[in-house]
Order: structure tokens, then sequence, then C-alpha cells
């Protein structure tokens, strides 16, 4: 047997070092060739939402359910519609941070230069899209094919522009935006009114938009490789203005469920937080973890990536993990939480400093 050079070895000891930490990182990574993920996100529903439509008849969602996992308490990072930081800049225009938590994996979002979802992907060569009916969605450029705009963008586009570069450039993470819900809304009542507007509307164009979703998967053979993370960004307040302010608790309490080859089927786990949707985006895609800020002047400990690989989420996983729960543990503290995207920064940077 020749002997090994030097070289070859110090590589075999150093894989040997390095693989462990990744798998503590990320997990048994899943046995799919050419995962196709979706992030199919529907602006600001909740749980009662989802209930009561699945009721009225949205049977497509209530199927994809039924054979993936749900998360009992979902909470996004913080609503405000505003990110702005103390100094009053705003490196992410006019984004919510809990449109950014759920690609980066991060808690806190101290400059645009951060890792994400669409850069992992490009690494990889896999081609990415984002397509959403906001105006404020123009900041993520990291998406090879980026579509925003208002109410012209419709939730029918934005699944059309999902599809064609799915069948015609072979795109396999698809960011999917369904935006034209809130303009349905009257009140947190609508949520649990089979008859309102805002329930019918996610009968009637929501649930057949999935559903065309889904045949288009079929249709390019996919569907067999394909995750999708069902759920939305935020709640909504407390009034008939359709807005979330972070002052009010129904305003980060929204719904996220997974599915996909490897999730547990008809399961729940019980929480998740905004960051995880992040991580495990990236693990379906079989990737190696988010790197998180790539600012050189924001701190290890608040640029890390905070979010979770929610294994018990996985065929073979454990009942529930260990999750610091930031989002909740803010929620349930004295600290200062008015309407103002500072007052959360504020105590994530201490529970982060801890």
């Amino acid at each position: 047997m020749p002997r090994m050079k030097p070289i070859s070895i110090f590589i075999a000891l150093t894989l040997l070092v390095v693989a462990p930490a990744l798998t503590a990182q990320q997990g048994a990574m899943p046995k799919v060739a050419n995962p196709v993920v979706i992030q199919f996100m529907v602006d600001g529903i909740d749980a009662n939402t989802v209930k009561t439509a699945i009721a009225a008849g949205a049977t497509t969602l209530g199927a994809l359910l039924k054979q993936g996992v749900v998360a009992d308490t979902y909470y996004c990072t913080s609503p405000a519609p505003r990110l702005a930081l103390p100094d009053g800049s705003t490196p992410w225009g006019g984004s919510t941070s809990s449109n950014v938590a759920m690609h980066t994996g991060t808690l806190l979002f101290e400059s645009y230069n951060i890792d994400d979802i669409f850069l992992s992907a490009r690494r990889a060569g896999i081609k990415s899209v984002f397509a959403g009916g906001s105006r404020n969605y123009a900041i993520f450029k990291n998406a090879d094919f980026l579509y925003y705009g208002g109410d012209e963008l419709t939730d029918e586009i934005v699944v059309d522009k999902g599809l064609q570069h799915l069948t015609k450039d072979n795109a396999r993470l698809l960011r999917l935006h369904l935006q034209l819900i809130r303009n349905a809304w009257k009140g947190p009542s609508d949520t649990t009114n089979p008859k309102s507007d805002y329930v019918q509307y996610f009968v009637k164009t929501v649930d057949p938009q999935l559903a065309r979703l889904i045949a288009g998967l079929k249709s390019a053979g996919v569907w067999d490789r394909t995750y999708i993370i069902f759920g939305s960004d935020h709640g909504m307040g407390q009034t008939s203005q359709s807005g979330h302010p972070q002052s009010v608790l129904s305003s980060w309490t929204t719904f996220m469920a997974f599915y996909g080859p490897g999730v547990k089927k008809g399961a729940h786990i019980p929480y998740a937080e905004g960051p995880d949707v992040a991580v495990m985006t990236n693990y379906f895609l079989g990737l190696p973890p988010l790197r998180g800020h790539l600012d050189p002047n924001v701190p290890k400990n608040l640029g890390r990536v905070t979010g979770v690989l929610l294994e018990n989420a996985l065929e073979g996983g454990p009942a529930d993990v260990k999750h610091p729960r930031y989002v909740e543990r803010y929620l349930k503290s004295n600290m200062p939480r008015g309407d103002q995207y500072v007052d959360y920064r504020a105590a994530m940077v201490k529970f982060l400093s801890e």
C-alpha cells in the first residue's frame, strides 16, 4: 500500500474534525437528489385563519397539512412595519424584519450584508426566485429572479413566476409571497368567520393558487422531491386597519408548517420562530450552514445564525428540540415593547450578549 503524503494526511484529519461540527449544526442531510424548496407565504395569516379556511373549503391546504408538520406556536421576529436601526438607517428598505429572518436565519439585521438562502443557493449553483406583491420586496436582490409590486402583481402572477422559472430555468428555490389577502381584512373577527371576505379570499384564491402550484410541480416531475414551507411573515393587529403593530401580541403570532420527503406526516411540534425557517430551507436544499452577518463591523455574538434545525419535524427525529425561544422570551418579559423595531432590537442584543 502506498504511503499517504503529509498533505493527504492533513486533509483527512481536517475532514474528521470538520465533519462532526457540520453535523452538529446541520443534522444528517436529507437523502433527496436535486430538491425543490418552496417558501409559500400568505401575508398576515394566523392559525385561526388556516383552521377556518380549511373548514370552509380550503381542501388543498388541508390535505397538505395532514401530510406534514405544524408548529403549535410560531412567532415571527419583530413585526414592526419599519426595520429602522437606532441611528435611523433602514438597510432593509421598507421590509419588515420577519421577512428578512426567514431568509437569513438571524434575530438581528444590522446591515444588508448578511448571508441568506439565496446566496447559499447560488454558491451551490441553484437558481432562486422571489416573487411577492409588495413594493417593499424590492430589497431582496440576492434572488436570481426578483418580482415585486403592488396590487398589479396578483397572487396568480406570483405563482406564475415561480412555475415559469422552475420549468424554464430549473430554479429550485422558490420564495412566493401572496400579499393580496390583506386587502380583504376588516378586523380580527374575520379569522374565525367562514363567511368573511378574508376567509373567502383564502378559500377562493389562496387555496386554488396552492393547488395550481402543486399541479405544476407534479407536471414538471419534481413533486416527489419538493419541500413546502407554508406560513406567514407576521400576524395582524386588533383593529380594522390592515396593519401589524409590534405592541400587539397577535402581530407576532402567525402560522408555520413543513411538508416534504423525510418530514413527519400529520405531526405537530411545540414551537418554532422566524429564523428557523431559513435554517430549515437551507437544510432541505442540502446546503452547508448559513453564515450569518458578513459585515465585519457587526460583533460575532450579534451577527450569528440563531435559527434552530427543527429535527423534531423530521422522520426519526425527537418529539422536541432544545430551542432558546428568544422571541417568546421577549414577549413574556417586562422589556419595552412599543411599536418601534428598536425595542425588539434592544432585547435581542441583551439576550445574545448573555
